[in-house]
C-alpha cells in the first residue's frame, strides 16, 4: 500500500510542479519551491516502510525542488535558477523561525495542539543545521552542474537531469548523515542510513525524466 501511495505521490508532485510552470512560467515555479520546503518540513519527521527500507517522508518534496530548478534552468538560464535555490533557503529557514517562535507562546486553557505543535516543531539544533545547509548546497551544486553540462551540449536533458539529481542528491544524504549523526551512531551505520536514503533518491530521480522533458516544452516564458 505504501510503494502505491508512494508512486502516486510522486506523480501529483511532479505533475504539479509542471502544472505551476505551464501556467505561471518562473513565478509559479518559484511559489512552488516556497511551498515544497515548508510542506517537506512538516512531513520529514514521519518515518515510513517502502520496499522493506525505512525512510522519512519528505523526500518526494524535497525532490521536487531539483526538478523546478531543472526546468528554470532548461528555460531561464543560471540566474533564475540560482535565485530559487536562495528562495528555497529564505522559505526554510523562516519556516524554522516562525514555528519556534510560535512554541514560545504560553498556550491558553483552552488550547487543545500546543503539545503536538511541540513534538512536530521542536528542533534539535545540529540536526536541523545540517538539513538546512545540505539542502542549500545540494540544490545549489545542481543548479551549477546542470549549467555546465548543459553548455557542452544542449542534446541529452535525461541525461544531465539525471547525473545532477542524483549525483547531489546522494551526496547530500551522506553529508547530511555524518554531520547530523556521527557519534550517535557510529560510520557504519550512518552509511548505511545514508545509503538506504540514496535507494530513494534514485528512484524517484528516475522517475523525474518524463515531467523535466514535459515541463521544458510548456513552462511559460513571458
Amino acid at each position: 500500500m505504501n510503494e502505491l501511495i508512494f508512486f502516486l505521490s510522486i506523480a501529483a508532485a511532479f505533475t504539479s510542479v509542471v502544472l505551476v510552470a505551464r501556467f505561471f512560467g518562473k513565478v509559479g515555479l518559484y511559489a512552488w519551491i516556497s511551498i515544497a520546503v515548508v510542506l517537506a518540513n512538516l512531513l520529514i519527521p514521519k518515518v515510513v516502510t517502502l520496499f522493506g527500507l525505512d525512510v522519512n517522508l519528505g523526500s518526494v518534496m524535497f525532490s521536487s525542488l531539483f526538478l523546478a530548478t531543472d526546468i528554470l534552468s532548461e528555460r531561464f538560464g543560471l540566474k533564475d535558477s540560482r535565485r530559487a535555490v536562495v528562495l528555497a533557503l529564505i522559505s526554510d529557514l523562516l519556516f524554522i523561525a516562525v514555528t519556534q517562535v510560535g512554541l514560545l507562546y504560553v498556550p491558553s486553557e483552552m488550547d487543545m495542539v500546543h503539545n503536538a505543535m511541540k513534538d512536530l516543531f521542536t528542533i534539535e539544533l545540529r540536526v536541523t543545521a545540517a538539513s538546512v545547509l545540505m539542502m542549500f548546497l545540494s540544490n545549489l551544486a545542481d543548479v551549477y552542474l546542470f549549467e555546465a553540462m548543459r553548455r557542452r551540449s544542449e542534446k541529452h536533458l535525461w541525461l544531465r537531469n539525471n547525473v545532477c539529481t542524483i549525483l547531489c542528491n546522494c551526496t547530500e544524504n551522506f553529508i547530511f548523515v555524518l554531520l547530523a549523526l556521527w557519534g550517535i551512531y557510529s560510520f557504519g551505520e550512518c552509511m548505511a542510513l545514508a545509503a538506504v536514503g540514496c535507494i530513494i533518491e534514485i528512484v524517484i530521480s528516475v522517475c523525474d525524466t518524463p515531467f523535466v522533458y514535459w515541463g521544458r516544452k510548456v513552462c511559460k516564458t513571458e
